[in-house]
C-alpha cells in the first residue's frame, strides 16, 4: 500500500511538473508572438461594382492615419483587432468589415462597401452617393459609379435632414430605392430632377423623353404604369414619338408632342 502511495504521489508530481512546463512553454510562446511583426497584411474588398470607391491602399492609409502607426511592421501584441474593425464600420464607405489574425501572423481585412444607388450632382458643393440604407456616400477620385443622377433644385437637399422622413433627402432616397430595386426601372431611369415647385421628373436612357412624376404620391402605382407603358405602349409608338410623359395624375399616364 505504501508503495502505491509513493508511486501515486510521484505520477502526481510529475503531472504538475508537466502541466508548469507546458504553461512556461505557452507563457513564452505568446510573448514570442506578441513580439513578433505582422508578416502579411491581406485585404478584401467586396462590392457589387466592380468600379469600387477605394481600393486596398486606400484602408491600408486610412488605418495607419488613425492608428498613428505603420501596420505593415507592427508587432503584434500593437494590433488592436477590435479598434481596427471600429474604424472600418465607422468609415463612410465600408458597411461592414471583418478583421482577425491567423496563426501565420497574418492580419485578415474584409470589408464589404456601401453601394451607390443614386450621385446627387451639386453646382457649388461636392457630390455626393446615398446608398440602399440611405447613408451619404462621398464621391471618390478613384473611380465613379454608374447610378442615377439627381439634377435641378438639389441645394433643397440638406445632409443635416437625412433622417427626416419629410426631407427632400429622404424623398430622393425613397424614389431611388424604388427605381434602383426593379431592374427594369433601373436599367431604364438615367436622372432624376427636382423641379422648382418641389415635384420630380424622371429622365430615361433611352428615347427624347422627360417623365413628369409629380410628387411621391402613389409612388408604386406610378412606377408601375412607366413600366407598362416603356414595355408595351412605347414598342407600339415608337421611342421618340413623344416629348414628354406624365404620370402626375391619378388612374393614367399621358403622352404630348
Amino acid at each position: 500500500m505504501k508503495k502505491f502511495l509513493e508511486k501515486y504521489d510521484l505520477l502526481r508530481i510529475i503531472r504538475v511538473l508537466g502541466a508548469a512546463g507546458l504553461i512556461v512553454v505557452l507563457y513564452f510562446s505568446i510573448q514570442f508572438k506578441a513580439n513578433s511583426n505582422l508578416k502579411k497584411i491581406s485585404i478584401t474588398i467586396e462590392s457589387q461594382y466592380k468600379e469600387k470607391l477605394i481600393n486596398k491602399n486606400d484602408i491600408l492609409r486610412f488605418l495607419n492615419k488613425s492608428l498613428n502607426k505603420d501596420l505593415e511592421i507592427a508587432k503584434i501584441e500593437k494590433v488592436d483587432i477590435l479598434k481596427i474593425e471600429k474604424l472600418l464600420d465607422n468609415s463612410n464607405f465600408i458597411k461592414n468589415a471583418d478583421v482577425y489574425l491567423d496563426s501565420k501572423n497574418q492580419l485578415h481585412i474584409k470589408c464589404k462597401l456601401r453601394d451607390p444607388i443614386v450621385r446627387i450632382n451639386r453646382q457649388n458643393k461636392k457630390d455626393f452617393y446615398i446608398d440602399i440604407e440611405g447613408n451619404p456616400i462621398p464621391v471618390s477620385k478613384r473611380a465613379t459609379v454608374r447610378v442615377p443622377v439627381v439634377t435641378g433644385a438639389v441645394n433643397r437637399i440638406n445632409l443635416k435632414n437625412r433622417n427626416n422622413k419629410n426631407s427632400e433627402y429622404r424623398k430622393i432616397w425613397k424614389l431611388s430605392k424604388k427605381i434602383y430595386e426593379d431592374p427594369f426601372l433601373n436599367a431604364l431611369i438615367e436622372q432624376i430632377n427636382i423641379d422648382r415647385d418641389n415635384t420630380f421628373t424622371l429622365i430615361p436612357k433611352l428615347g427624347k423623353q422627360q417623365i413628369e412624376f409629380g410628387d411621391l404620391t402613389n409612388i408604386d402605382n406610378k412606377l408601375t404604369k412607366i413600366k407598362a407603358f416603356y414595355k408595351n405602349g412605347m414598342t407600339q409608338s415608337g421611342w421618340n414619338k413623344f416629348n414628354k410623359l406624365s404620370v402626375k395624375w391619378d388612374g393614367q399616364i399621358v403622352g404630348s408632342f
